[in-house]
């Protein structure tokens, strides 16, 4: 395919995530923080756009809902209540009254968006934002996961050169990256070093089968299930028929100080208990 073709045509992530409204009255897309892109309030009246039945001066008297539509929302209950079941061409429809039908048809049931309900450019531009949207989402956090770990590397040990040859990266970008890092880099970082440094001293010099490793009592199993794992993943254990064992740079974090955040976190909570005596 010609290259400006790729371009225009339909992402291959055409179907994301339904969209709900936050707290503050955003649409946003489910499970994500990202706002829904052109969202606005969809009404009832809106959505079912419903038939009007007239007197002979055009006066509206009531509103004709097709039943479809009625059984399949718990929402619309007043409508059968209220309503007067008729036969149609297109099937049968619930009369009901236009007073009862003004009562309810600015109610909000859903949100408009052009990704779906424009049509042509309208909604291929849409489409492309959102993509845009959750792209950028996915490079945030996985700039993220390399701050910390060129952060966690060099803690451990490594040389900011090291560590620049292993990313293809100049030793100015590394030291860059491990100057005035952001506050949840620096966060995720000592609690990663705490944890692991806790596990890391319970285990000890020698092997340790898994299930003997004791668990912190902060920790609940699945954490601690967790953090072995990842230990495994970042070369700080070696598992053999022994058990766990520690690598050079696990043992290097028994022999460490509690982490930064962490010593904040102690002289916090006795301050606390200072001015509470």
């Amino acid at each position: 395919m010609a290259s400006y073709l790729n371009i225009f045509v339909e992402p291959p992530n055409s179907d994301r995530p339904a969209v709900g409204m936050n707290r503050g009255g955003v649409w946003e897309y489910e499970g994500t923080e990202i706002p829904a892109v052109g969202a606005r309030d969809l009404t009832l009246g809106e959505r079912l756009n419903p038939l009007l039945v007239t007197r002979p001066d055009q006066e509206p008297v009531a509103v004709l809902l097709p039943v479809a539509e009625v059984e399949n929302d718990p929402r619309l209950g007043w409508a059968w209540q209220a309503g007067k079941e008729l036969e149609g061409e297109e099937g049968p429809f619930l009369q009901v009254p236009y007073s009862l039908w003004q009562e309810h048809a600015e109610e909000i049931v859903g949100a408009w968006l052009p990704e779906r309900d424009a049509k042509g450019l309208d909604r291929r531009l849409a489409v492309a934002e959102r993509e845009l949207r959750f792209a950028q989402q996915a490079l945030d956090a996985a700039r993220l996961v390399r701050n910390c770990l060129v952060v966690f590397a060099t803690h451990l040990g490594r040389s900011r050169r090291e560590v620049g040859e292993c990313l293809g990266l100049s030793l100015g970008r590394v030291q860059q990256l491990n100057e005035n890092p952001p506050s949840e880099v620096i966060e995720a970082v000592d609690e990663m070093v705490e944890a692991a440094g806790l596990v890391a001293k319970n285990i000890g010099a020698r092997p340790c089968p898994r299930e003997d490793i004791p668990r912190p009592r902060a920790m609940s199993s699945e954490e601690h299930d967790q953090l072995i794992e990842i230990m495994l993943l970042l070369g700080l254990l070696e598992e053999g028929s022994d058990g766990l064992r520690l690598t050079a740079d696990g043992a290097s974090l028994s022999e460490r100080p509690v982490a930064r955040t962490a010593r904040k976190g102690n002289r916090d909570r006795e301050r606390t208990g200072d001015a509470t005596k």
